[in-house]
């Protein structure tokens, strides 16, 4: 996984988040809950969604898990109660070791093509 949108109420927040996570090798996308929201982000197909903001956090997952062209993106939710369509969920403060671990947990296992008998050894 190396692409990620943050979507945040401030651009205060999104940057130092962003930042964390570019340092240790992400891509990420800094996005603000708006109408627009969920054409960027179908344009940009992020890996995985970290949802930032405090209000309206719930609806927002709510849009994303039942859009057509999202609704297969993990959601990770910095909040103090977790959303019912995130995927995971950090209590705010949160350290950047609580977001790797949410990251590293929602990463999806990379499938390897099947040796069949007659191509081994």
């Amino acid at each position: 996984m190396k692409s990620i949108a943050v979507i945040s109420g401030t651009q205060q927040e999104s940057t130092l988040l962003s930042d964390l996570l570019h340092w240790h090798g992400f891509t990420t996308f800094q996005l603000h809950n708006d109408r627009r929201l969920l054409p960027l982000l179908g344009l940009m197909s992020p890996e995985l969604v970290i949802v930032e903001m405090q209000t309206n956090q719930a609806r927002l997952c709510d849009r994303i898990r039942h859009s057509p062209v999202l609704g297969h993106l993990p959601i990770i939710a910095c909040a103090p109660t977790r959303p019912a369509y995130a995927d995971a969920h950090i209590c705010a403060p949160y350290s950047a070791e609580a977001i790797f671990q949410a990251v590293q947990a929602l990463q999806r296992p990379r499938s390897f093509p099947s040796l069949r008998s007659s191509e081994v050894g």
